[in-house]
């Protein structure tokens, strides 16, 4: 390298480098329920939520779902998860409704917003040049969906015994999501396909870090007669 014969240190491609060791932690239920039951937090933002958690689905798929995906009477709702659609094989769902992600649904539906997302909500102020960014008026764009729910989580006060940079964010909430279809007992193949992953280690990765794990003790028997 001093030489100017290579532009790298070829030992140091031998080296087996470290994984970066992940910043944000993980959300728990009483840090997401806290945001949730806070006054401080948008009636839209609390619903995006509660459809993260239920549907396991990705931040810009929340904010781009429409309402004409929904099919109450067969009681399903359709999507095509937009980071996949590149993939050799894209992902398609209809996912069929449980109790709380029907109810959920049909809540977005009843909202008086003429808007074809079921996220949406009625800006205060409709500056031209962010009208003209959006798909509709009502959208709400991924950057703000993030930006909302750091705002209403500091707000509340639901993780402030973490460092500002490691707080989850509203991506954490699907591993967390996934984390608690597993502890209802949902056969990990459905919640795979519910997240869009190739692999079961990929759902697991997710599934992991939401429990506090302590010193794990085995019992042994010491009954040697001396």
């Amino acid at each position: 390298m001093a030489k100017g014969l290579a532009e790298r240190n070829v030992a140091e491609l031998t080296i087996q480098k470290r994984e970066q060791e992940k910043v944000r932690q993980r959300h728990t239920l009483e840090g997401v329920n806290k945001i949730l039951e806070a006054d401080t937090t948008p009636d839209w933002l609390q619903r995006a939520i509660r459809l993260a958690l239920l549907s396991l689905q990705r931040r810009e798929d929340i904010v781009s779902w429409e309402r004409s995906a929904v099919d109450l009477d067969a009681n399903l709702i359709r999507i095509s998860a937009g980071k996949t659609q590149n993939y050799a094989v894209p992902i398609h769902l209809e996912i069929e409704m449980g109790p709380a992600l029907r109810e959920l649904v049909m809540e977005c539906l009843a909202v008086p917003i003429l808007s074809p997302f079921l996220i949406c909500y009625r800006p205060v102020r409709r500056r031209r040049d962010q009208m003209d960014a959006k798909l509709h008026w009502s959208a709400v764009t991924e950057d703000y969906l993030t930006k909302q729910f750091r705002i209403a989580r500091d707000k509340c006060g639901a993780y402030d015994d973490i460092p500002p940079a490691a707080r989850p964010t509203f991506h954490e909430l699907r591993a967390l999501g996934a984390w608690m279809y597993q502890q209802q007992g949902i056969d990990q193949s459905y919640i795979q396909a519910l997240m869009g992953h190739a692999t079961e280690e990929m759902t697991e990765y997710y599934q992991e870090g939401h429990e506090k794990k302590g010193v794990v003790y085995q019992r042994v028997q010491a009954g040697l007669k001396l």
